[in-house]
């Protein structure tokens, strides 16, 4: 879906979806051209994915340590789940916050053109 189709099929500002689609999805950032050049270069093929995981994998599994095994199953499912993402780390802004605040600014600005 286009950012134009995802605002209007949740009612939200395109500018908010837009946004937020930049902040968190590494796709759209390339579409855009907005990603960072280093962020293709820092990936690993799939095979290389596969060996790395299944090392996390057979460490989960086979360690000792029941803290070694915890923090690697936690490390192997936040993995997965894109919470180790690099660009995870930014501050988070909420789609429907933003878009809020857009509103509220578009409405304030209609308010000025009408006095004027």
């Amino acid at each position: 879906m286009t950012p134009q189709e995802i605002s209007e099929c949740m009612g939200l500002d395109v500018i908010a979806v837009k946004s937020c689609l930049l902040n968190y999805s590494t796709r759209y950032r390339k579409l855009c051209n907005e990603a960072p050049e280093e962020e293709d270069t820092l990936n690993y093929n799939r095979e290389e994915q596969q060996r790395i995981k299944d090392v996390i994998m057979d460490l989960a599994m086979g360690a000792e340590s029941e803290k070694l095994r915890f923090e690697a199953a936690v490390y192997i499912r936040d993995d997965a789940k894109g919470r180790k993402d690099r660009n995870n780390n930014l501050p988070t802004t909420n789609v429907l916050v933003l878009n809020n605040i857009l509103k509220q600014g578009r409405e304030m600005a209609d308010k000025i053109k009408q006095i004027n």
